[in-house]
């Protein structure tokens, strides 16, 4: 297993929300206590239940790593994309113009979420080269367990679906790179061109089916491949090999 060093880099969930009260405290405070230095950014598609006043009260105890986007409709509902996007412009604002766009990584999360706790060291490796614009990792539900031969079958049975290769759960996406495709409106997800995804076998998320199962995660080696398409700037990353 090869482990970068996480502190080198600025560390941002997003979490997508759309009437995720259920499960949304409980992914805020696993990922608070789990990593300590990273930012968590919850946008909230206007929804009908307490999903943001969930995230407004926990932002209270820690004010300065949790952050509410909030959209109202119409502009609101109108895809991940778009909720992605509004996080975009949102980071950059907070950031202001002394940022360093190279260090900061973008992870999006669903909702119920729980990335294991070596994401980062394992992610910050591939990071380290400067031309390394994304990376995947594996993504698991419940039930799969650790059968190496299950893992496989469903990473042959289950490819991608999103339309968008960097706005499905478990992409780390380097800032800089959203910034080199997001145009004069912001909007990195929508006007996305391509961008070559690399693939980490050695940690991974786990997703819940049910929001009454959410057990920490352990350490573990993902087999998940994805797609990779091209970048059209010297942008590339490496897979690990360490198992």
């Amino acid at each position: 297993m090869n482990l970068g060093d996480p502190t080198r880099l600025e560390w941002h969930f997003f979490v997508p929300c759309r009437d995720e009260q259920a499960v949304i405290g409980g992914t805020i405070t696993y990922l608070r206590q789990t990593f300590k230095a990273a930012h968590v950014w919850v946008i909230d598609d206007d929804s009908d239940d307490r999903t943001a006043a969930v995230v407004r009260s926990l932002r209270r105890i820690e004010g300065r790593y949790i952050h509410l986007v909030q959209r109202y409709r119409p502009q609101a509902r109108t895809g991940k994309d778009d909720a992605l996007d509004a996080a975009y412009r949102a980071l950059k604002v907070w950031q202001g113009r002394h940022a360093t766009p190279e260090r900061a990584i973008i992870t999006v999360l669903d909702a119920g979420s729980r990335p294991a706790w070596n994401c980062l060291g394992i992610t910050a490796a591939q990071f380290e080269d400067p031309r390394t614009g994304a990376v995947q990792i594996d993504v698991r539900t419940n039930g799969e367990g650790r059968s190496w031969f299950k893992r496989l079958t469903n990473a042959y049975l289950a490819r991608p679906a999103d339309a968008n290769p960097l706005s499905g759960n478990g992409r780390f996406v380097r800032l800089s790179a959203l910034d080199s495709i997001a145009g004069p409106e912001g909007k990195p997800w929508r006007g996305m061109r391509p961008l070559t995804i690399g693939y980490a076998r050695d940690t991974f998320i786990y997703q819940p089916s049910t929001p009454s199962r959410l057990p920490v995660p352990e350490i573990a080696a993902g087999v998940r491949k994805v797609p990779a398409v091209r970048y059209p700037s010297p942008i590339r990353v490496t897979t690990s090999n360490s198992l």
